[in-house]
């Protein structure tokens, strides 16, 4: 026979029987259908968790902040803690002597006030970072990073920093397009063409307020006169909605600023001259507020993390917050997955069933095949493509079924992991069952291997099947 009479008996065979091939072919439905359904929901899960990790910023990247605690023992057992060692640059440099480090930058955080022209942009977060190491960081999408020794005013804008711009009127106290861009309106357009406009940089916000309260003997700041050098790529929200300045200039910002608060604060409490208060508020806090570690690659991150941390330093990096819940999303990934491979092992044994008695009621007919002159081969190709195709429609309907079922899941409000994703964000192309081309594949693969399987052993029974028992049986 050639294989075209193989298929056409295959086909023939299996109409004949509709309502149990419709039966067996349902149970491999089902099984498939359950165990995709039960893995995309999973696979939607890790999606969102690779979103969330993407938006915290560099996964390479671990803060170190300037408080903690180091637990001791005593000589009694008893558990002691001691402050925190000082984040100072003796503690950059042992940061960057740990294994796996690339590189640690010390960083300063304030807030300034920026006007260009008639657009004001009313506060927004400076970072200062040392030029000479800000390309281990970051890298620019536009122009370019700070450089030594050149750039004392430059700023590099977070991407999404200039959106804080707006036009100054009365009525407006914010940026709309900031309010448009976190409803999903990304592509807003620039106000300030920063790289050709003077932009004016203050620590006193009268700046942009135009607030007529002085102190008295107090002068007013002047405004410096700032350029932007670069604009960053995307590196998380805190990176993308922020400014960095020259560390140098930003510490001396900090000192102005400081003075003029401590002078504000004794004015108001009745008391001390301004040279007297501002002389007082000049000194310089002790160590850095934050400093980060740039680690080689993600498999060094949670051993650099756990060596900073035993030096009395709290540290943290983007997945940490993910992974309790990126554990236990993916223990019920796997106790779902394995209730979809009962169901498809159930639907094995359908095959299987349903195959061993096709061969009792065509024993006689497996007969006449063998005295005509049926190879064996021929035998064994019939009944393992029978199964083969039970395996593979099932498997192609299961596909089109959980495909339609995950329609219905990713249009309603419904979500079996609420409890791991309800502090993620909610992104608009967030959904609760992810089915990929590659898991479509798989499921039609696996369905036919396992039609394939379950056939086996039915069609090597009929082979064995001796010819003139066939032909007597009735």
């Amino acid at each position: 026979m050639n294989n075209l009479d193989v298929v056409s008996m295959c086909a023939r065979s299996l109409l004949k029987r509709k309502l149990r091939t419709f039966l067996t072919v349902l149970g491999v439905v089902i099984g498939v259908a359950s165990i995709v359904v039960m893995i995309s929901l999973g696979l939607a899960v890790n999606d969102r968790f690779d979103k969330e990790l993407k938006n915290m910023g560099d996964a390479t990247v671990i803060t170190v902040y300037n408080y903690g605690s180091v637990e001791m023992i005593d000589d009694a057992g008893q558990g002691l803690k001691r402050p925190a060692p000082v984040l100072d640059d003796n503690a950059v440099a042992n940061f960057g002597r740990i294994p796996g480090v690339r590189a640690a930058a010390a960083f300063q955080q304030m807030y300034l006030y920026m006007k260009s022209g008639r657009y004001v942009l009313p506060g927004i977060t400076v970072y200062g970072i040392d030029p000479k190491i800000m390309d281990v960081f970051y890298e620019a999408s536009e122009g370019r990073l700070l450089e030594a020794g050149n750039d004392r005013y430059g700023m590099v804008f977070g991407i999404n920093a200039e959106l804080n711009f707006y036009k100054k009127s009365k009525n407006t106290w914010y940026s709309e397009r900031v309010q448009q861009y976190w409803m999903g309106e990304e592509d807003q357009p620039r106000l300030v063409d920063l790289f050709n406009s003077a932009i004016s940089v203050s620590i006193d916000s009268g700046m942009v307020f135009d607030s007529s309260e002085t102190i008295p003997g107090l002068r007013p700041f002047q405004p410096i006169r700032a350029e932007c050098v670069g604009v960053l790529k995307s590196y998380g929200y805190q990176a993308d909605n922020a400014i960095f300045m020259d560390i140098t200039t930003v510490r001396k910002l900090q000192a102005d600023q400081r003075k003029r608060e401590q002078a504000a604060n004794d004015y108001y409490n009745a008391g001390s001259s301004v040279g007297v208060a501002a002389s007082r508020g000049a000194r310089q806090p002790v160590g850095y507020e934050t400093v980060q570690v740039k680690c080689d690659d993600m498999k060094s991150v949670r051993a650099v993390s756990k060596e900073i941390k035993s030096m009395g330093f709290y540290a943290e990096f983007p997945s940490e917050s993910l992974d309790s819940l990126q554990s236990m999303a993916a223990g019920m990934q796997a106790l779902l997955g394995a209730i979809g491979a009962v169901s498809l092992l159930v639907a094995a044994i359908g095959i299987a069933n349903t195959m061993i008695m096709s061969i009792y009621e065509r024993t006689r007919e497996i007969g006449v095949m063998k005295v005509i002159g049926a190879a064996l081969s021929d035998i064994r190709k019939l009944f393992l493509l029978e199964a083969v195709m039970i395996g593979f429609t099932g498997g192609v309907l299961g596909i089109l079924l959980s495909l339609f079922i995950s329609y219905l899941l990713n249009s309603s409000e419904f979500s079996f992991f609420s409890v791991f994703t309800a502090n993620l964000s909610q992104e608009s192309d967030s959904v609760i069952s992810l089915i990929t081309p590659w898991l479509c594949g798989a499921a039609a693969f696996f369905s036919t291997l396992i039609g394939l399987i379950s056939g086996y052993f039915p069609a090597r029974r009929a082979m064995r099947l001796s010819a003139v028992n066939a032909l007597n049986n009735v």
